[in-house]
């Protein structure tokens, strides 16, 4: 693929690549489409097995020299982290931009939140909502042109209605991370790209692998700024790698890791930032919510177990090579989701014997006006 020289672009927008044909070529047509044209694109190819690297390279002489497909030689965990990772090492553009292969961006995406950026000087633009848009209606303009920008959350967002710069206190950061408040997809923010080498930020070939990049970056911008602006078009797939249909214990398995090597890379991303090291309530509070937030992959096997039954697991995971740091919390962790788990059942028993009281209790008046109306027939 010949690449054109250019000067250094004002966003770099990168795109991790696997078996993604259906979408690749719809996701680089919503690039074309931007009214902010000042960015390069890097694709990087997760060793596909279909024709996708074979459409990125037909997208090439429309880009004019500015789309580049890098290739790797070894496939990666998945999670897309690893292609990422090399898009940013390869990238040269003053923002990053990281955008799934088979999504696709407003077409004043980039025109509004770089201009975000360069007015409050922001370490991390975060989007706070975007557009679900079901596969089945991706094509449909009437029926896209009605949906409203949603937030994963349903309780607790921040609902800004004007661009908002968070406050310097981590401890409030932190705060609001625990009470989602953010969601926190890679493709939610636009981010300075010297910020995340200046802060050594690495991105992890693991599940959630952006929660803790969202976390390291809440701690470490000084900037940082949530605007209402939804510029994503997030496609809702039945066969996505989010909805993968697995056997309990190899779920089980795969969460266990994943919470070990999310623990992990902020226990030494906390050891290695001076600002950071003396903090164990701020460490807690966001190891609280990674452990929350991982537990809920595959709560509907840990909830129906007792905690001895996962004893086993646990120790193989997270004894190996002395590990001990991360037992005592990750026992005392499920052992409180156990018992909130026990109180939660309690009262739901509570509330259901008053529901069926008050049913009784409404039949017996039924009941009694249904009588008073038959005398009140007779007498008539």
């Amino acid at each position: 693929m010949t690449e054109q020289k250019f000067s250094c672009p004002a966003v770099s927008v990168v795109i991790p690549l696997y078996n993604a044909e259906k979408y690749i070529g719809e996701c680089l047509d919503s690039l074309l489409l931007q009214t902010f044209q000042d960015f390069e694109v890097i694709v990087v190819d997760d060793c596909s097995t279909d024709s996708s690297p074979a459409v990125v390279e037909s997208y090439a002489e429309k880009f004019g020299g500015r789309l580049k497909l890098a290739r790797m030689k070894k496939k990666s965990g998945g999670g897309g982290s690893m292609p990422r990772n090399i898009g940013l090492e390869i990238s040269r553009g003053k923002y990053l931009y990281f955008l799934d292969a088979d999504d696709a961006v407003t077409p004043t995406a980039f025109e509004e939140l770089y201009e975000l950026a360069e007015k409050f000087s922001a370490d991390v633009v975060h989007c706070e909502k975007f557009y679900r848009v079901p596969d089945s209606i991706w094509h449909n303009k009437d029926l896209r042109a009605n949906l409203k920008p949603d937030n994963y959350f349903t309780e607790g967002r921040l609902n800004v209605t004007a661009p908002t710069v968070l406050s310097d206190d981590i401890a409030e950061r932190a705060r609001m991370f625990a009470e989602r408040k953010l969601i926190w997809n890679y493709w939610a923010q636009l981010i300075r790209r010297e910020f995340i080498v200046e802060n050594s930020i690495k991105l992890q070939d693991a599940v959630a692998q952006d929660m803790i990049l969202t976390i390291c970056e809440l701690c470490c911008a000084k900037t940082y700024v949530i605007v209402p602006n939804a510029v994503y078009n997030y496609r809702v797939r039945e066969d996505s790698v989010t909805t993968e249909n697995i056997d309990d214990a190899t779920r089980i398995n795969k969460w266990f890791k994943c919470i070990k090597f999310g623990m992990e890379y902020l226990d030494e991303f906390f050891a290695d930032n001076e600002r950071l090291s003396n903090r164990p309530d701020l460490k807690y509070v966001l190891f609280d919510t990674f452990f929350k937030k991982m537990i809920e992959a595959f709560d509907a096997v840990y909830l129906q177990r007792p905690i001895y039954a996962f004893s086993e697991l646990l120790q193989n995971e997270f004894l190996k090579d002395d590990d001990t740091i991360f037992m005592p919390f990750i026992f005392s962790a499920m052992n409180v989701y156990q018992v909130l788990l026990k109180r939660a059942q309690r009262r739901i028993a509570v509330l259901e014997n008053e529901l069926n009281s008050d049913r009784r209790q409404l039949t017996l008046a039924q009941e009694r006006i249904a009588a008073l109306e038959t005398e009140r027939c007779r007498a008539d």
